[in-house]
């Protein structure tokens, strides 16, 4: 069976035409979230590619499933000197599935400079073994490659609610940086699944992003997310993205439905 490539699809991506994800990027039903929220950036640069600069933060809504004869719409909310604020809705059959909103800012002169969020210590991607097939993954997995650090896993009963992971995207078609850090950043399953015994449904409600840095191509990445509390049955976690040298690329966090 052909599967488009990155490339096959942004490519082909307009809001003049409808668009069903393919199944090899579906979560259940639905599209993953990180590919649904690298549709919607890709919209956004196709449709005001004149001048921008680096993203800079996104804030993306998880409405509805994203599944078939999706739909978009893309409007400028703000342009001034030096930053542009740009939304994009996706629906099918008129129903509102995703909201996001990005940032677009370019760099200033500052005096105040600091980072707080340090790369963990860890060897290189190769050191480390791929994920067991038992292991308890979504089907959009096969489109990466993964070596997980720790020993804190999905659906390992881990004390520890936290997932890190060295990422990989195996289709190297030439996609923008920035796309390419959406489709990975939201990749793991959500933190607190380390901690279940038993595989059991959850779902991302939201995601916001910050982006340290332009965003620049990287082989390999290395996510960490950490679930800061789960109570009456959602999640807030924390993830961080740095690149091979080490630097922080993305920062986000996370509301996460769980019905375990």
């Amino acid at each position: 069976m052909y599967m488009p490539t990155l490339a096959d699809i942004f490519d082909g991506l307009t809001i003049e035409t409808t668009y069903t994800p393919p199944k090899h990027w579906l979560q259940g039903r639905t599209a993953y979230g990180g590919f649904s929220a690298a549709l919607a950036l890709q919209i956004a640069l196709k449709e005001f590619p004149e001048g921008l600069p680096p993203l800079k933060s996104a804030q993306i809504a998880f409405i509805g499933p994203v599944t078939e004869n999706v739909t978009f719409h893309a409007e400028i909310l703000r342009q001034g000197k030096s930053a542009t604020q740009i939304a994009v809705d996706a629906r099918v059959h008129d129903a509102l599935v995703l909201r996001t909103a990005f940032i677009f800012a370019a760099p200033r002169k500052s005096t105040i400079q600091h980072n707080h969020i340090k790369m963990p210590q860890v060897d290189r991607p190769e050191a480390y073994l791929p994920p067991p097939e038992e292991m308890f993954v979504p089907d959009f997995f096969d489109n990466f490659s993964v070596r997980f650090v720790s020993q804190s896993t999905p659906v390992s009963n881990s004390e520890t609610p936290e997932l890190l992971a060295w990422v990989r995207l195996n289709d190297t078609t030439d996609i923008s940086p920035e796309v390419t850090l959406l489709i990975i950043g939201d990749c793991l399953p959500p933190a607190s699944m380390a901690c279940f015994k038993t595989p059991a449904p959850i779902s991302s409600m939201n995601w916001s992003v910050d982006f340290a840095q332009s965003a620049k191509h990287s082989e390999w990445y290395l996510l960490k997310s950490f679930s800061l509390i789960s109570d009456q049955g959602y999640s807030y976690q924390m993830m961080h993205v740095w690149n091979e040298k080490g630097e922080l690329v993305l920062s986000g966090t996370q509301t996460v439905a769980i019905f375990a």
